[in-house]
C-alpha cells in the first residue's frame, strides 16, 4: 500500500535525489550488496532506507494500525527507523545474509513497536490528568478517536485499518502470505534458525504450504472484496 504524502515518502524522495549516483538506471531495489557495502559510510543507512522502502513502510503500517497510538506520527517514525538502520549498518557489513527485505522489515517493525509502546505512559498520564471522554445525553465520544494521527485523509486511514484488521483476524498464516505478496523476498515457509534477524520475526515459526497458500489467497479475495475499489485508489 502506498504511503501517500507521509514523511516516509518525502524522505525516500529526498534520499533518491541525493543518492542518484548509486542507482541502477534509476532503480534502487536492484542495487547489489557489494555496491552497497562499498558505498560511502555516511550514505549506507540512507541507501538501506531507499532500497528496502517497501519493507519499512509495511512495518510502519503494521505497527501503527495494530496499536492505534495517537502520539506516533510519521516524522517520529522516520527518525526512529533511521536511527536503527544506522545501528545495523555494521551488522550488515559483516553479514551479507542480513541484506534482505525480511531483515530490514523485522528491524523496522521492532524498533517502531518499541517506540510506540513507550507512548503508553503518555496516554495513561493524559487520562489521569484530564478525561478524554465527552458525554452528552446518552452519547459518549472518545476524543482521542477524533485526533488525526496520519498524513492520509480520514477515509483512507479507516480503510487501511479495516483491511489490516481483517488480515490480522485471519491469523498468522494469512499475515505470512500477505508479507510474501508485498515483499516476494519474504518467504512463506518457516525461517531457518540460521537466518539473521530470525529472533526478531514473530512469524519466523509460521509455515504455509502451497495448498494453504492458494486457499488463503482465495479467502483474502473474498474478505477484501468490499475494499477492492479503495485498494486500487490507495
Amino acid at each position: 500500500m502506498a504511503a501517500g504524502n507521509s514523511q516516509f515518502e518525502s524522505t525516500r524522495n529526498l534520499f533518491r535525489k541525493y543518492l542518484e549516483g548509486y542507482s541502477d538506471n534509476g532503480r534502487f531495489t536492484k542495487i547489489p550488496y557489494d555496491v552497497w557495502k562499498n558505498a560511502d559510510e555516511d550514505d549506507k543507512s540512507s541507501l538501506l532506507f531507499v532500497i528496502f522502502y517497501d519493507a519499512i513502510i509495511l512495518a510502519w503500517y503494521k505497527c501503527i494500525t495494530s496499536r492505534r497510538l495517537v502520539y506516533v506520527d510519521s516524522e517520529s517514525g522516520v527518525s526512529i527507523v533511521l536511527q536503527y538502520l544506522m545501528k545495523n549498518v555494521a551488522k550488515i557489513n559483516e553479514d551479507e545474509k542480513r541484506y534482505t527485505s525480511n531483515y530490514i522489515y523485522t528491524v523496522s517493525y521492532n524498533c517502531l513497536a518499541n517506540f510506540a509502546s513507550t507512548q503508553v505512559r503518555d496516554i495513561q498520564r493524559n487520562n489521569i490528568e484530564m478525561s478524554n471522554e465527552y458525554t452528552e445525553g446518552d452519547t459518549t465520544v472518545n476524543l482521542w478517536d477524533l485526533i488525526p494521527t496520519y498524513d492520509d485523509d480520514f477515509e483512507t486511514v479507516q480503510t487501511k485499518e479495516a483491511i489490516w484488521n481483517i488480515i490480522s483476524h485471519m491469523g498468522p498464516k494469512a499475515e505470512k502470505v500477505v508479507n510474501h505478496l508485498i515483499n516476494p523476498d519474504d518467504t512463506y515457509h518457516k525461517l531457518s534458525k540460521s537466518v539473521p534477524g530470525r529472533e526478531l520475526d514473530r512469524l519466523a515459526d509460521v509455515a504455509v504450504s502451497k495448498k494453504e497458500y492458494a486457499e488463503i489467497l482465495e479467502d483474502l479475495k473474498l474478505q477484501l472484496a468490499p475494499f477492492a475499489d479503495a485498494i486500487l485508489g490507495i
